[in-house]
C-alpha cells in the first residue's frame, strides 16, 4: 500500500482503517470465576462437565435439599407460633390499658405488660428473620451461575460432602468467552496512541475477529513492558484460553 495510494483516497472523501503490525498475544477468558456456596451439605446433583457452554442464572449444582427443607418448615412454624404470642401479648396490653385508664391496676402492672408485649414482639422478629435464613439456605443449596461462558473445571463430586464453615469448598470454576480477550505483552515505546476504546482486530489462525482494548496495565513481572488486552466477540466454541493469536491496533 502506497503513500500516494493512501493520500488518492483521503482527496476522494473515503475512509481508511489502518492497522499497524502484527503483536503476538495469548487467548484469555473476559473472567474467571471460582463458585462455591456459603451453606454446607452433600452434592445431590451436578449436571455440567468441563467444557459444557452454559447461561446465566442455569443450576450448575445442588445439594441434598432435605435438611434446607426441613429447617424452612421448622422455621415457617416458629414464626406462625411467635406471632400468635405477638397479637396475644397485644390484646392484653389493650386489656391492661384500659384497666390501668379506670385506675383498677398499679402502673406497675401497666408496665409489665408492655415489657411482656415488647418481648413478644421480639420474639416475633427472631422467628421472621430465622425464617429468612432458613429461604436463603436453601437458595444458597443451589449453585447458579452468574454469567454465561464456559465449564471450565468441577472439583466436588456427586455424594461428596462438602463443609463450607470455616473454609469454602471451590466447586465450579467458570470462565466467560463473551467477549473473549487477547492479551499482548509491549514494549513502553510501542504504546503511542494506545487507549481504550482504541479499535483492534485479533487474528487466530486463518480467523480475525473486531474488537477494541480495554485495559492497558503494567506488568507486574517485567517494568519494561505493558499488558494490553483487547476484547471481542466470537461466536467459536473452539476458542480457548491460553491460545496463541496475534492483535493490530488501529493506528
Amino acid at each position: 500500500m502506497t503513500k500516494s495510494w493512501i493520500l488518492g483516497l483521503a482527496l476522494s472523501g473515503l475512509s481508511l482503517t489502518v492497522y499497524a503490525e502484527q503483536y503476538p498475544a495469548v487467548l484469555d477468558w473476559s473472567q474467571r470465576t471460582t463458585l462455591s456456596t456459603p451453606v454446607s451439605g452433600v452434592v445431590k446433583t451436578r449436571p455440567v462437565v468441563p467444557g459444557d457452554r452454559i447461561t446465566a442464572g442455569q443450576v450448575l449444582l445442588t445439594l441434598d435439599q432435605r435438611p434446607f427443607e426441613t429447617r424452612l418448615r421448622d422455621a415457617t412454624a416458629q414464626v406462625h407460633k411467635e406471632k400468635l404470642r405477638r397479637d396475644e401479648a397485644k390484646r392484653e396490653l389493650e386489656r391492661t390499658q384500659s384497666l390501668y385508664e379506670r385506675t383498677v391496676i398499679a402502673v406497675h402492672d401497666l408496665q409489665l405488660q408492655e415489657i411482656a408485649t415488647a418481648s413478644a414482639q421480639a420474639d416475633y422478629a427472631s422467628a421472621q428473620a430465622r425464617l429468612d435464613a432458613a429461604r436463603l439456605a436453601l437458595e444458597y443449596s443451589r449453585l447458579r451461575a452468574p454469567y454465561g461462558g464456559r465449564v471450565l473445571a468441577t472439583p466436588v463430586q456427586v455424594g461428596e460432602t462438602v463443609v463450607n464453615r470455616d473454609q469454602v469448598t471451590p466447586m465450579i470454576v467458570l470462565g466467560r468467552d463473551r467477549p473473549m480477550v487477547a492479551q499482548a505483552s509491549l514494549d513502553v515505546e510501542k504504546l503511542a496512541g494506545l487507549k481504550n476504546g482504541l479499535p483492534a482486530r485479533v487474528q487466530v489462525g486463518g480467523h480475525r475477529y473486531d474488537g477494541h482494548v480495554i485495559q492497558i496495565a503494567a506488568d507486574s513481572g517485567n517494568p519494561a513492558k505493558y499488558r494490553v488486552r483487547v476484547g471481542f466477540e466470537a461466536d467459536d466454541d473452539t476458542l480457548q484460553a491460553g491460545q496463541a493469536a496475534h492483535v493490530e491496533f488501529q493506528r
